[in-house]
C-alpha cells in the first residue's frame, strides 16, 4: 500500500538503485540497508528524497536488520554475494552472505511481525539443462556455489509457514545502471564491440534467458503488491528474450557497426537453460517492456557518450572489485 515503509536490502545495487527509484516515484516510504561495498554512486540522484531512508549495514547482522526492519510493511531480499566468480573468490563469506543471512533476515521479520519478503534468486539454478523450456518446478541443476546459494534460500523461504515468500529468479540483467556493471553478457558483449570492435564467444550454441534491468525492478514491485495467495516461485522474464549466446553476439554485431564475432572453443561455462515465464504472466501479468536490444542500444549510447572512461574498471566488475578491495578483503 501506498505510504508503506518497504525495506530494500542491497537497494543501491544494479538492480536496486533502479527498484529505489521506482518505489519512490510510486509513493512508497523506502528504507535502504546496504554495506556499501561498492559504493554510493547509484544513489546520488534520490539520497535527499524525504522518504528516502538510508542504513549502512549488513544483512548478516541481526542487529543492523533489526533496525532496518522495525516497522516496515514487507521486506525486498536483493543484497547478496552476485555472480559465479564473485562467489568462487570467497566461499565462506559466499555462504554468510547469500544463505546464512537469508536465515537471519526471516527470524529478525518474525520478531517485528514483518510478513512479506520478496526474495532475489536466479535462473542460473538451472544450470546445465539443454534446449527445452524450463519451468519453475524443472529439474534444478546448479553449477555454481551461487546458484547452490539461491537453491539454498528458496528451500528455507519456501520452509517457513509464517511469511510469504515470493521468490523471483532472474534471468541474466543487462542495461543501464546508476551503479553499473559491465560483468554482464550483454553488457560485456557490447562494450567490447564499441571499444574493441570484435566480440569474443564460446558456446555459441549455448542458451540465456535476458531481462532489462528496469524489468528487473518492476518484477520485484508487482511481487511485492501481489496478495498473499499469490507467493511462491517464478520465473522472471519474457519468452521471447531467451538467445543464445552466439545469437546475442549476432544481435551486438547488428548494432555496433564494424564489429567482428569470433568464435573460439574449449574450456567455458557450461551452463544453458532456456526458460518459460508463462507463470509470473498469469499471476501477476508481468511482461518485460524492454529488450536485449534496447539494452544493447543504452550500452552503446552510454559508452559513446564519454561518461565512462575505462569500461573494465574494477568498480564495474564485481570479481574484480572484491579481490582489489581492502576494506573487503580484509572483512571476508
Amino acid at each position: 500500500m501506498m505510504g508503506d515503509i518497504i525495506l530494500v536490502t542491497g537497494g543501491a545495487g544494479f538492480v536496486g538503485s533502479h527498484l529505489t527509484r521506482k518505489l519512490l516515484d510510486r509513493g512508497y516510504s523506502v528504507r535502504l540497508l546496504d554495506s556499501f561495498v561498492y559504493g554510493d554512486g547509484g544513489l546520488a540522484a534520490v539520497r535527499d528524497n524525504p522518504r528516502l531512508e538510508i542504513i549502512e549495514g549488513d544483512i548478516c547482522s541481526r542487529g543492523d536488520l533489526g533496525a532496518a526492519l522495525d516497522g516496515a510493511s514487507g521486506v525486498i531480499a536483493l543484497a547478496a554475494l552476485v555472480g559465479d566468480p564473485a562467489c568462487e573468490l570467497y566461499p565462506q563469506k559466499t555462504m554468510q552472505i547469500n544463505y546464512e543471512s537469508t536465515r537471519d533476515t526471516v527470524a529478525v521479520c518474525k520478531e517485528f511481525g514483518v510478513q512479506r519478503v520478496v526474495f532475489a534468486s536466479s535462473c542460473s539454478v538451472y544450470g546445465a539443462n539443454g534446449d527445452n523450456f524450463l519451468y519453475e518446478d524443472s529439474r534444478q541443476n546448479p553449477v555454481s556455489l551461487y546458484a547452490r546459494t539461491r537453491i539454498m534460500s528458496e528451500d528455507y523461504l519456501l520452509g517457513q509457514d509464517d511469511v510469504e515468500a515470493v521468490i523471483l529468479r532472474l534471468s541474466t540483467v543487462c542495461g543501464v545502471s546508476p551503479r553499473m556493471r559491465f560483468d554482464l553478457m550483454v553488457n560485456t558483449m557490447t562494450a567490447c564491440a564499441v571499444t574493441e570492435g570484435k566480440v569474443r564467444v564460446q558456446g555459441a550454441d549455448q542458451w540465456r534467458p535476458h531481462l532489462h534491468v528496469q524489468d528487473a525492478a518492476e518484477a520485484f514491485i508487482a511481487a511485492y503488491e501481489s496478495p498473499a495467495a499469490a507467493g511462491g516461485v517464478f520465473n522472471v522474464g519474457t519468452d521471447e528474450e531467451n538467445f543464445t549466446i552466439g545469437e546475442v553476439a549476432e544481435k551486438v554485431a547488428a548494432q555496433v557497426s564494424g564489429t567482428v564475432v569470433e568464435y573460439g572453443q574449449g574450456d567455458f561455462d557450461k551452463r544453458s537453460y532456456r526458460v518459460s515465464f508463462e507463470k509470473i504472466r498469469n499471476a501477476f501479468g508481468f511482461r518485460g517492456q524492454r529488450t536485449v536490444d534496447d539494452a544493447i542500444t543504452e550500452v552503446h549510447g552510454l559508452l559513446r557518450s564519454g561518461s565512462v572512461s575505462d569500461f573494465r574498471g574494477d568498480l564495474y566488475n564485481n570479481a574484480k572489485w572484491l579481490s582489489n578491495n581492502d576494506r573487503w578483503r580484509g572483512a571476508a
